[in-house]
């Protein structure tokens, strides 16, 4: 059994080829583990996985929605009723997955929720449901999938991917909390990608807009095409996490989920996360000195460093 990492040091080669199809052989027999599942983007990615030969663990709130599903879908996805925000139906969520030998290949945190806050009214104490759902959760996600990824052979897959926003990019007025948890998101991949190589791990990022879904009425939709919206399409978003998934040569990319109009696959690199472009030059040198300096090797034996006293 091998413990040399298949996944190499993180650098900037390029943007990912969005063009290549996915090699629906390498989704074949592996586990994957969906936060919020049961619905919407994430339910249609389950289907995908499932179609091309993937078993599917879903973790969601919608215990009526999640049953149905396991049902339909028997022996192929299973469900587990999860709230992200509790560690505990995290552990259960995984423990589930990963029972009767199967482990686990493929996380994705799915799950999320999004609200406008109201700033009206006198000033009262924040409810951080979102932060705490979209943030906090999706730790706890990770932290369990590298427990899990760790427990397994270097040369078994390793992938983390995260449902984040194009507000990650783009200025979202009124979502304050929503925002800033999709750039929290952000944040982690760009950290976690420079030492998760080491132990065989790849996180990436997606990142879709307006997306069509049943849950708006026409009339809506409509609004918002009046308005320039252009819609991305849930297939797609199944598709980029399929293209992740069954790629083991992309680590530390954000892809976004675009109209079929600007890119017919539906998706394509944002190419916004490394500073090469020429204009960043003050940035890209700082990039290189942090990385100099602060060596966190994630290999066992090799002691964190100490920055304070």
């Amino acid at each position: 059994m091998s413990t040399k990492s298949p996944v190499p040091r993180y650098s900037w080669n390029g943007p990912v080829d969005h063009t290549i199809p996915v090699d629906k052989s390498k989704i074949k027999g592996k586990s994957v583990i969906i936060t919020g599942g049961a619905n919407g983007m994430g339910e249609v990615a389950a289907r995908r996985f499932i179609i091309d030969g993937a078993f599917v663990t879903v973790g969601d709130m919608d215990v009526k929605r999640g049953e149905a599903l396991e049902a339909e879908l028997k022996g192929r996805l299973k469900f587990v009723k999860c709230n992200i925000k509790s560690w505990e139906d995290q552990v259960a969520l995984f423990d589930a997955a990963t029972g009767e030998g199967r482990g686990v290949d493929v996380v994705i945190a799915n799950a999320g929720i999004s609200r406008s806050s109201d700033p009206s009214g006198p000033p009262t104490k924040p409810d951080l449901n979102i932060v705490e759902t979209n943030v906090n959760g999706t730790f706890y996600t990770f932290k369990l999938a590298t427990h899990y990824f760790r427990k397994q052979p270097m040369d078994r897959d390793r992938s983390f991917m995260m449902t984040g926003s194009l507000t990650a990019w783009i200025d979202s007025p009124g979502n304050w909390e929503y925002t800033a948890s999709k750039y929290a998101l952000r944040g982690l991949m760009r950290t976690v990608r420079c030492s998760s190589w080491e132990q065989g791990i790849r996180i990436n990022f997606i990142g879709p807009n307006y997306i069509k879904s049943a849950i708006r009425t026409p009339e809506y939709e409509k609004y918002l095409m009046d308005l320039g919206v252009r819609f991305g399409e849930a297939e797609d978003v199944a598709s980029c996490m399929e293209r992740l998934a069954a790629d083991q040569s992309i680590n530390g990319h954000s892809l976004m989920i675009v109209p079929r109009a600007v890119a017919k696959e539906g998706y394509m690199d944002v190419q916004d996360d490394d500073h090469v472009d020429g204009k960043r030059e003050y940035f890209a040198g700082e990039q290189a000195i942090q990385l100099n300096i602060i060596k966190d090797q994630w290999l066992d034996g090799v002691p964190t460093q100490i920055y304070k006293r």
